[in-house]
C-alpha cells in the first residue's frame, strides 16, 4: 500500500510543479508557448493517475490476505530498500530542482556550447541573392543610356520558400532605420540576411544579451537571443556582431548584460566566414524582457 501512496504523491507533485511554473509565469523558461496548452492538459492526467494510485492503495487496505501465485493479486514492488530508494529518486530529485532550484535564463555560457548563429538564412536560399549572381541576371545598359536601377521587385527576387522573406525584405528596405522586433526577430535577421546587398549601410536596432569570445577581439562583440522551438534543450543564439572603434566604446558592459544597440549595417569575416555586422554607433543598458527567448512566427 505504502508504493501506492507514494505514486500518488509523486504524481501529484509533478502536477503541481506544472501548476507552479504556470502561476510563477516561469513555464515559457522550459518550453515554447505553442506547447504550453499541452504540458498544462498533462496535468489533469496526472492528478488522474494520482487518484487511480489513491484507490488502489485503499482498495489493498480492505482486501488485505495472504498474497500467493496463484491469487491472481498485483503484488507489492521488490523488497529491496536500495532498489526502491533508487527507483523513486529518479523522480523525486527532478521533482526538487524544480521546486527549489532557481528558474535560469540561457547566456553567453550555454551560448559557448552551442554557438552563436550569425547566418539567419542558412536553411534558406532564394533565387538570385548569391554575391553578384541579381546584378548578373539585370540586362546590361547601353553605353549611351544611364543605367537604370533595379525595381524593387528585382531587388527581392525569391522562390516558393522565399516569397514572404522577398515581400517582408521591400517593407523593410523603404525604412530609414530597420528595428528587429521580438514577434518576427528570426524572420527580420533571416531577410536581412538573404537580401543583404539591399541593406548595406541602413542603420538597425537590435536588442538582446552580449556575447563574447576571445576570437572576436577587443573590438567585436555579438548582441544575440536564444530561439526556442519546442523547449530550452533545442534553443540556438541568433544575433548579429558588433563592430566598435575601440573597446572603450562598450566599456562598462560585460557578457550577460542585456543591451540595444543601433549601428550601420556592414560585413566582416569572422571564422572564415562573411557576416551581417554592425558598426556601432550607440549602446544602451536595458532591462532583460520578461521572456528572454524569441520564436518563430507561425503566421509569418
Amino acid at each position: 500500500m505504502k508504493h501506492h501512496l507514494l505514486r500518488a504523491f509523486i504524481l501529484t507533485a509533478f502536477a503541481l510543479l506544472i501548476v507552479y511554473l504556470s502561476r510563477s509565469n516561469q513555464l515559457s523558461l522550459y518550453i515554447a508557448p505553442r506547447m504550453e496548452l499541452y504540458v498544462k492538459l498533462s496535468a489533469l492526467g496526472l492528478y488522474a493517475a494520482a487518484i487511480h494510485q489513491l484507490f488502489l492503495a485503499l482498495k489493498k487496505r480492505r482486501q488485505q490476505h495472504q498474497h500467493t501465485a496463484e491469487c491472481g493479486c498485483e503484488h507489492t514492488p521488490s523488497p529491496s530498500v536500495f532498489k526502491n530508494t533508487v527507483i523513486y529518486s529518479l523522480f523525486i530529485f527532478p521533482l526538487a530542482l524544480g521546486f527549489f532550484s532557481p528558474a535560469g535564463v540561457l547566456g553567453s555560457t550555454a551560448a559557448a556550447k552551442k554557438g552563436v548563429s550569425f547566418a539567419a538564412s542558412t536553411n534558406v536560399q532564394p533565387l538570385g541573392t548569391e554575391p553578384g549572381q541579381l546584378a548578373a541576371s539585370l540586362p546590361e545598359p547601353s553605353a549611351s543610356i544611364a543605367p537604370k536601377p533595379p525595381t524593387l521587385e528585382e531587388r527581392f527576387p525569391y522562390d516558393e520558400y522565399t516569397k514572404a522573406h522577398a515581400e517582408y525584405g521591400m517593407k523593410l528596405y523603404q525604412k530609414p532605420n530597420i528595428t528587429v522586433p521580438e514577434a518576427t526577430y528570426i524572420e527580420t535577421l533571416t531577410t536581412l540576411d538573404l537580401y543583404r546587398d539591399n541593406f548595406m549601410d541602413k542603420t538597425i536596432d537590435i536588442s538582446g544579451f552580449i556575447y563574447k569570445e576571445d576570437d572576436m577581439g577587443e573590438q567585436r562583440f555579438a548582441v544575440s537571443r536564444f530561439a526556442m522551438t519546442c523547449c530550452s534543450a533545442d534553443a540556438i543564439p541568433y544575433g548579429l556582431m558588433v563592430q566598435v572603434s575601440s573597446a572603450d566604446d562598450y566599456k562598462g558592459f560585460a557578457a550577460d548584460d542585456w543591451v540595444s544597440v543601433s549601428g550601420k549595417l556592414m560585413t566582416s569575416m569572422y571564422n572564415g566566414n562573411e557576416i551581417l555586422t554592425l558598426k556601432l554607433n550607440t549602446i544602451k543598458r536595458i532591462e532583460a524582457p520578461e521572456s528572454p527567448y524569441v520564436y518563430a512566427n507561425y503566421d509569418f
